[in-house]
């Protein structure tokens, strides 16, 4: 995926998806733009499982091509795509920090919806 805006909503945004998902919500969804266009990530979450849709759209603001482009579809088991998510995220803030992610990406790292999803985590 390519996007030319990562800002802090979006990460958060992810998060709290992610969060929601640990917790049981059935479906959510995270934007990536690309100005006009951009990737779209659908999750649906069924019993153990997350259904994953990777939809690339041509412009946000024309709703005909906001299905233009299936990139990726698969099912995974809930808890290993939080597992993974998290790990990649901790990867992150073990290379760069939080400084260091403000300093490359010109935005705060989301601290509080980051903490929220370790919180959900560690309760389950």
């Amino acid at each position: 995926m390519h996007a030319s805006y990562v800002g802090p909503e979006v990460l958060a945004g992810f998060m709290n998806g992610v969060r929601d998902l640990h917790l049981g919500c059935s479906a959510t969804f995270v934007t990536f733009f690309d100005e006009p266009s951009g990737t779209r990530v659908f999750f649906n979450q069924r019993e153990k499982d997350v259904f994953v849709q990777i939809v690339e759209f041509a412009d946000l603001n024309e709703p005909s091509s906001w299905w233009a482009r299936l990139v990726w579809a698969g099912r995974l088991p809930t808890e290993a795509f939080v597992r993974a998510f998290m790990a990649m995220i901790e990867n992150l803030l073990s290379e760069h920090g939080t400084d260091g992610y403000r300093r490359r990406w010109g935005y705060e790292f989301p601290v509080l919806e980051w903490t929220a999803l370790q919180a959900a985590h560690s309760s389950r």
